[in-house]
């Protein structure tokens, strides 16, 4: 049997279980290739932001396209605003690459329970195909009820070999969804952490420069003969 005579002898129904088949084929790849390793990235902005250069974690963000770049890149331009500006940033952008990663599931979801139906209704106007054969010319000729049972088969047996492998396209793209959006959420905790290490190493750094300059003042003055800032008077008896 050709493909011309399988399109015909499924009818109209076939015609659509095939065209939502195309479809699904298509959200599938175009949400699969959209998943982007951040290991490389996570590095290169964690060793800006330890040398507390934020144009250089900008930067590595903006190289690189994902949905983990585009939530850091959102959380690093609020960054000079304080930690609720970069969590209401994170918060928001997270948000939206979520919208954006479960936009093509809900088309692949509905395919995959439309496609036993369209089946269904193949099987159904099959039959009534057959039975209208057999109400004008009789059950003697097996010939006659071929095109209403061929229909039938035909478009229960597409239906089914749709909607099987695009479930399993489902589930598989649900939970390279549920990965990314843990990935930001890991990689959202390892960027404020070394935020929190860059901010308290820069203090302890200013407190030294502050105790030397402190420690020099005091040597100074103590060679001029005046009084130490550290002396602590003696109680009065």
């Amino acid at each position: 049997m050709t493909f011309t005579e399988l399109l015909a002898s499924g009818g109209p129904v076939l015609v659509a279980i095939i065209l939502i088949s195309v479809f699904a084929v298509y959200v599938f790849f175009e949400r699969f290739l959209k998943q982007v390793d951040s290991s490389a990235l996570m590095a290169r902005v964690n060793a800006a932001v330890r040398e507390r250069d934020l144009e250089g974690a900008l930067a590595a963000t903006e190289a690189q396209d994902g949905p983990v770049a585009r939530v850091l890149s959102a959380a690093l331009e609020r960054l000079p605003y304080g930690r609720p500006a970069v969590e209401a940033a994170f918060e928001e952008a997270t948000l939206l690459e979520e919208q954006n990663l479960t936009r093509g599931l809900r088309p692949l979801a509905i395919i995959a329970q439309i496609s036993p139906m369209l089946g269904l209704l193949g099987t159904v106007t099959g039959m009534i195909i057959s039975f209208s054969e057999i109400a004008r010319h009789g059950s003697g000729d097996p010939a006659l009820l071929a095109t209403g049972i061929g229909q039938a088969l035909v478009t229960t047996a597409a239906g089914l070999i749709v909607a099987i492998p695009v479930l399993v396209a489902h589930g598989y793209l649900t939970s390279k969804v549920e990965k990314v959006l843990n990935e930001i959420d890991r990689r959202r905790e390892e960027l404020m952490g070394n935020v929190v290490q860059a901010v308290a190493s820069r203090r302890e750094e200013g407190g030294a420069r502050a105790a030397g300059a402190e420690g020099a003042a005091a040597e100074a003055r103590a060679e001029r003969g005046g009084p130490r800032v550290d002396a602590r008077p003696l109680p009065q008896g």
